[in-house]
């Protein structure tokens, strides 16, 4: 698969940078054009058939967000480069949109792109950007996206009860359902490691500790949800979630 690129930063000796990067070790990427701003991004997008922009977020006039509002149904991939704060690029992470963190690496490119390949065709960038400012703007996470077969799937992180691994796949228990994705619970653990709702009491199941309805110590540690669903402790555990769930404002 060859993809059609463009780069989207004010900064010539970044653009130039990353072109080099791309140019040499990224064979799939057919870098089309360059542009220093969003309105000059707009024109090289609606000339050519693009597949995939690289684009910064911190531009005069118009940051990068400001790409989208010009598109009804964009058909292109983004890949975003951002200097922000760990906290902001577990949001990105969390919103399933691609990022290439300042200052840029030739490894860090190669990986955005290996999963921006994956995403083209999908046609999701709108709702997952939006997902991404929606998250961006308040202090706590507030929607997590979900890999399907061929799609994306976007719940609030207050509706998830728990995730309970099965092997190579997590079972997310929501307040709409039950849905099988294609990632580890590790993957959603390390996510949402800086969250203080979650909390990984078991090797299979991370917990939402919001939707807890009971804690029950006898006969071996068990957590009540209020969907009526329960979640085990493990044992080398309890102490230490005794500790955490004590401290808990909700």
């Amino acid at each position: 698969m060859t993809l059609n690129a463009i780069i989207v930063d004010d900064e010539p000796a970044a653009r130039s940078m990353l072109r080099q990067i791309i140019t040499e070790h990224c064979p799939m990427i057919n870098l089309v054009d360059e542009a220093p701003d969003v309105k000059s991004a707009v024109k090289l997008i609606n000339k050519h058939t693009i597949d995939l922009v690289f684009l910064d977020i911190e531009m005069p006039e118009e940051n990068g967000f400001a790409l989208f509002e010009y598109f009804n149904q964009p058909t292109f991939e983004t890949i975003f480069c951002t200097a922000y704060s760990e906290y902001a690029l577990r949001a990105f992470e969390v919103s399933a949109v691609d990022y290439i963190l300042k200052p840029i690496s030739i490894s860090k490119v190669i990986l955005a792109v290996e999963k921006a390949i994956k995403l083209v065709g999908q046609n999701q960038i709108i709702q997952r950007v939006s997902v991404l400012k929606e998250n961006l703007s308040v202090s706590k996470l507030q929607k997590i996206a979900l890999p399907m077969a061929d799609s994306l799937v976007f719940v609030q992180l207050e509706d998830i009860f728990f995730f309970e691994a099965d092997g190579s796949y997590t079972h997310v228990v929501t307040k709409a359902g039950k849905t099988l994705v294609s990632k580890k619970i590790k993957e959603f653990d390390e996510l949402l490691s800086n969250d203080t709702r979650f909390y990984r009491v078991h090797r299979s199941y991370l917990i939402n500790t919001h939707q807890i309805v009971k804690y029950n110590k006898k006969d071996g540690a068990m957590i009540e949800f209020t969907n009526g669903f329960s979640a085990p402790v493990a044992r080398e555990k309890v102490k230490e979630f005794d500790e955490f769930i004590s401290d808990i404002k909700v």
